[in-house]
Order: structure tokens, then sequence, then C-alpha cells
């Protein structure tokens, strides 16, 4: 009896894929950071900016995962599916968006005039009274994911200021990127890898300067711009071409790579400072430069080291519990805060509890569930059915296959400033 080989290589490279748990971690660091900064950088007067390093690290991981997943699954299968991309993502992403939406509504449909509602979490003062119709609005500009535009101009809205979800600005640019990229990458993905990975880095490079050329725009239309906030999702793509074509193969037992990592830590911390600076659009363009590039190697440096000591800390069992939850706890800590805010004492205490308590329900109940749908959505290759890299029996989205492509999680990922009281994050 002859045997499919072509599936029984494409099961066995399933096979040995390894877990990548300390990608789990980097999520951890990068939506704690979120929350601190909403919880304490304005009240404290910090110097540094970990809420905006925590947006684009997400953005650079997920630039590299997803990129890494449709490389995977050309070269299993010989075609990305569109289709079938854009169905996991959006199982991954809405059904947790979704009751956020929902409960957020109804809030506001009780709470009318509630001023709590109608600011930012780091204002500490009272917002106008928000409509019915006002908050239709952003519950429509989120399931559109376009509410990254509306804050570009607040004029174009309704509300006075900023809307209390406008966090899910990231989410926006995040699947603006997918609508983007998939294409972009079935034409890459024709040529040669090399000259794909050209390409790639072209893109990139483009996206990395495009914010000097934009002196003359307001503070709003660079930080909060799909084509702005797009470098980190690039740099994380290219990252994701190099390493298919072995480009970082090297990093494993290097003896140059410890100052390698100290450097990359050291150009974050920099950036984290540089993030600070809203007055100085000069430094503040170079610190997005900075974080969007050290992110993006950041990521490479720990998957291609995973036994090493970074990799083993971001592995640790809390950080890898709090990276699975870190799309729900960047989703419900915006809204927690704002909702929140001036309780007390224990004020921090309460939004941090009650973040992660959120997070815990909708990850176990709405999250897990929606993926154990996602074998609907499998690519066949041979006689192995997958969902391109993401195993079809597991419902843990940060589950890891592979040593350079792994199952995508946005943002945020994820993940969450110049008018620092009323930019969100």
């Amino acid at each position: 009896m002859e045997r499919d080989t072509k599936g029984l290589i494409s099961a066995r490279a399933l096979a040995i894929s390894t877990r990548a748990p300390a990608l789990d971690g980097m999520r951890a660091l990068f939506v704690l950071g979120v929350i601190a900064y909403h919880l304490w950088a304005d009240s404290h007067g910090w110097k540094v900016d970990p809420g905006n390093v925590g947006v684009v690290g997400f953005f650079a991981l997920s630039g590299y995962l997803i990129t890494g997943l449709l490389i995977k699954e050309h070269d299993q299968t010989g075609r990305v599916h569109m289709a079938y991309f854009y169905a996991r993502r959006a199982l991954r992403l809405l059904p947790a968006l979704c009751l956020l939406l929902f409960v957020w509504f109804a809030v506001d449909l009780l709470f009318q005039h509630g001023q709590f509602l109608s600011t930012v979490p780091s204002a500490h003062s009272p917002g106008s009274p928000v409509s019915w119709l006002t908050g239709l609005e952003g519950v429509v500009a989120a399931l559109l994911y376009v509410t990254n535009w509306l804050n570009v101009e607040p004029n174009w809205h309704l509300w006075v200021g900023y809307s209390p979800i406008s966090h899910l600005w990231t989410l926006a640019v995040e699947e603006q990127f997918y609508v983007i990229w998939a294409p972009v990458m079935i034409l890459l993905l024709r040529l040669r890898r090399h000259a794909a990975t050209l390409a790639a880095a072209a893109i990139a490079l483009v996206a990395l300067v495009d914010p000097l050329f934009l002196s003359g725009a307001t503070f709003n239309r660079v930080y909060f711009g799909t084509d702005t906030r797009s470098a980190a999702l690039f740099c994380g793509a290219l990252c994701a071409f190099i390493g298919s074509t072995h480009g970082w193969r090297a990093l494993r037992t290097a003896k140059w790579a410890p100052l390698l990592g100290a450097g990359i830590l050291g150009a974050i911390v920099w950036s984290s400072y540089a993030l600070r600076q809203e007055g100085n659009r000069g430094v503040w363009n170079a610190g997005l430069i900075v974080c969007s590039l050290s992110c993006a190697l950041a990521v490479v440096f720990v998957v291609a080291r995973p036994h090493r000591i970074a990799a083993r800390i971001l592995s640790s069992p809390l950080l890898v519990a709090i990276g699975k939850r870190s799309y729900a706890l960047y989703l419900w800590s915006y809204v927690l805060n704002t909702w929140l805010r001036d309780t007390g004492a224990f004020e921090s205490v309460l939004v941090i509890a009650t973040s992660f308590l959120a997070a815990e329900i909708s990850y176990r109940f709405v999250e897990l569930p929606a993926l154990r749908f996602k074998h609907h959505f499998a690519t066949t290759t041979g006689t192995t059915t997958t969902t391109a890299i993401d195993a079809t029996t597991a419902p843990d989205p940060s589950d890891a296959r592979g040593p350079w492509a792994v199952p995508a999680l946005a943002g945020p990922e994820e993940a969450e400033a110049g008018e620092k009281v009323l930019i969100p994050r």
C-alpha cells in the first residue's frame, strides 16, 4: 500500500514543533506595562512610558507571528487560504471584543449621564454626558476597526475628547494590517525567499521613516495613524522572513548573543523614555523607530534561544498564565480603570483585581470555546489537516508551533502622549 509521504512529512513537521512559552511571558510584560501606565504614570509623574512600549511590543510580536503563520501555511500547502485566514483571525479576536462592547454599551445605556464614562482613565476629572447614540458610535467604530482614525481628529466623532473605549485603536491598526498584509504576502511568497525578504525589508524601512515625513501633521496623526504605527508590525514580519531563511541560526549558540540581548534591553529602556517626550517630536519619533526595531529583535532573541536565561524567566508559570490572558486584560483594564477611578485608596487594587477577574471570565468562557471552531477553517496538507500553524486539537491560542512561526495572538494583541491626559494607549 502506497503511503502519502507528503502528508507524513507534514505530520512529522508538526510533531516535532516546540512550544514557545516565553512569548506568552513577553505578552504578560507588555500588557502589565500598559496597565501600569494607565494606573500610575500621570499621577506619579513617570519619566518613562511602558504603555507605549507594550503597544509597540504587541505589534512587533503580531507581525512576526502572523507572517510566520502565512509563510508556513504556504510552505506546507503551496497556497495561502485567505478566507480561512480571516476566519481564524475573527474567531480569535471578535468574541472577546463583542463581550466587552456588549457590557460597556449596557453600562452606557444605564448611566448615560455618568461622568465616569466619558473620559479616559488618567484624566481624574468629570466628563460630559454620554448619550446612547454617542456610545453606539464608539461600538460601531470598534467593530469596523476604525477607532484609530476617529482618534486622529476628535472633531470627526461625537465624543467630547476621546471615547472611553479609545484604547481599541490598537486593534484597529492591527486589523488593518491583516487586511493589507495577507494579500501582499501572497505576492511576496511567489518570489524567491531571499527576494521576498528584501522586499519585506524595504516595506519595513518605509514604515519606520514614515513619521519623519509628517513633521507638519498633528501629533494625533502620528500617534494613531495606521501607516506610522505599522513599523513594528512590519519589523516583526521582516524578522519572520529572515527566520524562514535560517538567518537567525547563529543566535542559538553565538558567544556575542548575550551582548546583543543587553543591547536590545537597553534600547527598549531608552525608547520608553523617548516615547514619554511627546513635546519633542524628534525624540519621540526616534523612540518609536528604536522601540519597533528592538521589540522585533527581542521576539527573535527569545525564540532563537529558548533554553537561555531570558526565555526561562519569561517562561515562568505566572507570566505564561498572564500572557495567555493578555488580550482580555488589555480590553478590560482600560475600561475598568475608567469606571473605577477616584474610588479611594484601594483604587489600583480594585482595578487590577477586577481586570484579572474579567479577563479570566473572557478567556475561559469566551475565547477558548470560540477557538474550538477553528478546525472548520483548516488547511489540508496531504493526509494531515492543520489550521496553518495552529494544531486543531488545541484551543489554547498561545500554543507555539515551530522554531520561527508560532500562532498569532493579537493585540495590542493587543495592547496598548502628547496631550497626555487625553490620548489613550
